[in-house]
């Protein structure tokens, strides 16, 4: 009783899966960031190597670019986001965690990553109605043998999502994924 499980000073020092209240977030929009549940799954389907070339789009407060720039220690991360509030987020997490590799970008997508190198891997995240021209646009600077990961919340964005990838003949994985803590 009275004890944590781990020392306060390792609170939110994993490489992924880090709890969801050790990052910064902005308010009243608390709690939209990626679940660390949903974060560790897109992750490892993001396939990261540690040279890694990553776009976070619509990185919201960072906690996936945070993750994917420790994992890629020596590649970047470039957290793309419109809202000025969450763009300054993304850089204090990043302090936060002590990476260094990763590069805010404050701009909507798909202006704002014009001068990005092409990545190996793409996070889409969020729950805009534009996600499948996002994902359209995005697919095609997608390095060969690279990945592509959507996180939605509707199934109105599944369906334009899916289209997108049946219009460029990709085999795709759909997931629902339901955790209850």
């Amino acid at each position: 009783p009275n004890r944590p499980d781990k020392p306060v000073e390792r609170a939110g020092r994993r490489l992924f899966g880090n709890p969801d209240e050790v990052f910064l977030q902005s308010r009243p929009k608390r709690g939209l960031l990626t679940p660390a549940e949903v974060r560790c799954t897109a992750l490892a389907e993001m396939n990261l190597t540690r040279d890694s070339i990553v776009w976070d789009i619509g990185a919201g407060s960072g906690a996936v670019s945070v993750e994917a720039a420790q994992i890629a220690a020596e590649g970047t991360v470039y957290a793309v986001e419109m809202d000025v509030e969450d763009y300054q987020l993304i850089a204090a997490n990043a302090t936060r965690f002590g990476v260094q590799n990763l590069v805010p970008v404050l701009g909507k997508a798909p202006e704002a990553w014009a001068g990005l190198p092409d990545p190996d891997a793409i996070f889409v995240g969020g729950t805009g109605r534009q996600v499948g021209q996002i994902v359209r646009q995005s697919y095609r600077r997608l390095r060969v043998g690279g990945s592509l990961v959507v996180s939605v919340r509707s199934i109105e964005n599944v369906a334009a999502v899916r289209r997108v990838f049946l219009d460029a003949n990709v085999d795709d994985k759909v997931w629902m994924v339901n955790f209850a803590r």
